[in-house]
């Protein structure tokens, strides 16, 4: 049990779920749009360049979100910043749902974009700090969870309204776990970590006694996070920690590895699959369905990850490079399927289905969490919530350009080489990944600042290799 400064009592499970909550409205605010733009121009009519607008504005805003929350969550702490994605969720919801225009549309969807943002960065955080090292794999993996729920429940609303065309209760529904987000937050404990941070090491102790339940235990860990915070506050060392060497090594495998989720297409199918699979000769309801019926999957097969730590038995860098062998052969079915069968068929309606379900789960699976546990790991305290910012930018930064030139891109090559493009970029990182990510897995986060530091060899729990010194960990 942890007892919040509000004198509520509160046990570790609702720390997790609250502080992953934003995460639901980052799936569902992200996803919804797939659905809506099916409907949108009935009120308001697209151009090609405007669609791409609309979905375009939400990346750009989580752009410019990602990268002013951490330098906020380090200075005032993670979970004010939560309550404040919380109304900025609210307002961007409100805001698209009653927007007039395509400009309010898509200033609107900027909005949510910010909230978005911080989520990304701020969820992963959040559970990382609060998570003892044996389980941080599987906690921090709810990010990707909540994630999948909040996309499969825009998923389920999607097909639910399409019979009306409702595309504005679409979008205003996300108001409803917007506000329970700003509600719970409110009686939700700062992380040990950033609480030591700020110099407020009485409540982090509390907190750490709360979460691990063993007074001794949190004494050790508490003990660990001071040293880590005395050494990084010295006179001087904070304002030059994010430009030291290691740490500038550290920012490029992070942002590496940001635009390396996004480069493997999962975006170009969150956001135009409807669209893409009602180009196969299928109606928009039977197109969102899928998309409902594979957010269930999604569900279980990212529950299953989180339920049997596979993250943390197996390591991270394992389980990414299986997801690049299961995403590119995906995209490659799918691909040579669209440019060998007749467009309307039965049997590429099949395919494509089938690929796409094995492409997003292998996602969850894999790059989906491990992303957002890597980088809630490898950069120091002292600069963290700056480094997972700018790290994250990256990944919105490729996200944006992704979501801008797809129907473009689709226009100049043809949907089937352009899924074949996806597949051989997956094929190219399998081993750029296998040289560069270093196993962090079963380590404190305090110990693997250390061997940062220090340039000491990562390999399995047991010992520690500073990313970028090759060869498999």
């Amino acid at each position: 049990m942890v007892t919040t400064m509000f004198g509520t009592r509160v046990t570790t499970r609702r720390v997790y779920a609250l502080g992953a909550l934003a995460a639901v409205l980052f799936g569902y605010d992200n996803g919804i749009i797939g659905a809506a733009l099916l409907f949108i121009p009935r009120d308001l009519p697209l151009t090609p360049w405007q669609q791409g607008a609309v979905v375009s504005a939400t990346v750009l805003g989580a752009m410019l979100g990602a990268l002013g929350s951490g330098p906020a969550a380090d200075r005032l702490g993670r979970q004010r910043i939560l309550l404040a994605a919380g109304v900025v969720f609210t307002v961007g919801a409100l805001g698209a749902g009653a927007a007039a225009t395509v400009a309010m549309l898509v200033g609107f969807r900027f909005v949510l974009g910010l909230g978005i943002g911080i989520a990304s960065v701020i969820v992963p955080l959040y559970l990382a700090e609060m998570a003892p090292a044996r389980d941080r794999g599987a906690v921090t993996s709810l990010n990707q969870y909540m994630i999948i729920v909040g996309t499969a429940l825009a998923a389920a609303l999607g097909y639910a309204l399409a019979f009306a065309g409702s595309w504005r209760w679409m979008l205003l529904i996300g108001v409803f776990p917007a506000v329970v987000l700003m509600v719970g937050m409110l009686a939700m404990p700062d992380t040990p970590r950033s609480l030591v941070r700020r110099g407020h090491a009485q409540e982090a102790r509390a907190v750490l006694v709360g979460l691990r339940g063993d007074p001794a235990e949190a004494e050790r860990e508490l003990a660990e996070i001071t040293a880590v915070e005395r050494q990084e506050n010295a006179p001087g060392v904070r304002q030059l920690l994010l430009f030291a060497p290691w740490v500038r090594r550290l920012l490029l495998l992070g942002a590496l590895l940001a635009i390396f989720q996004q480069i493997t297409g999962i975006n170009a199918i969150v956001y135009y699959a409807p669209t893409i699979l009602t180009g196969f000769g299928v109606s928009k309801t039977t197109a969102l369905l899928f998309g409902f019926l594979n957010g269930l999957v999604n569900i279980g097969t990212i529950a299953l990850v989180v339920r049997s730590k596979v993250v943390d038995r197996r390591g991270r860098k394992p389980v990414l490079l299986a997801g690049l062998v299961g995403m590119s052969a995906s995209l490659f079915a799918v691909g040579a399927a669209v440019l060998t069968l007749p467009a309307d068929s039965t049997a590429l309606f099949g395919i494509a289905a089938a690929a796409f379900v094995v492409f997003t789960n292998t996602f969850s699976a894999t790059w989906g969490p491990v992303l957002w546990v890597m980088l809630a790991e490898i950069f120091p305290l002292g600069v963290r919530g700056a480094a997972m910012a700018i790290a994250t930018f990256f990944n919105w930064l490729a996200a944006f350009v992704i979501s801008l030139t797809f129907p473009s891109f689709v226009t100049f090559a043809g949907i089937g080489n352009a899924f074949i493009v996806f597949a051989v970029i997956g094929v190219v990182l399998f081993p750029v990944v296998w040289w560069i990510v270093p196993e962090t897995k079963e380590r404190s986060l305090e110990s693997l600042e250390a061997a940062f530091r220090h340039s000491t060899k990562l390999s399995g729990a047991n010992k520690p290799a500073a990313a970028g010194t090759g060869g498999p960990a």
